[in-house]
């Protein structure tokens, strides 16, 4: 069982950075995750709904400005 977890964690990876064409599972895709008050979608909102689901995490963020400065 935890190595099926884990070919699909590699599946989804390999999808998300190598080849588009591997067929993963879309739940183990990484995303870029942004504010977008058009779309009524904000980071906090996406974070906090993925907690809710979890059993454990880990995070790496990086934030950027629209003039490309950190």
């Amino acid at each position: 069982m935890k190595e099926d977890k884990i070919q699909e964690l590699r599946n989804s990876f390999e999808t998300a950075f190598i080849n588009g064409a591997i067929a993963s599972n879309l739940a183990y895709k990484p995303q870029f995750v942004s504010n977008n008050y058009k779309q009524g979608k904000k980071v906090l909102s996406s974070i906090e709904d993925e907690l809710l689901a979890c059993e454990q995490f880990q995070i790496s963020v990086a934030f950027i400005t629209m003039g490309g400065n950190v």
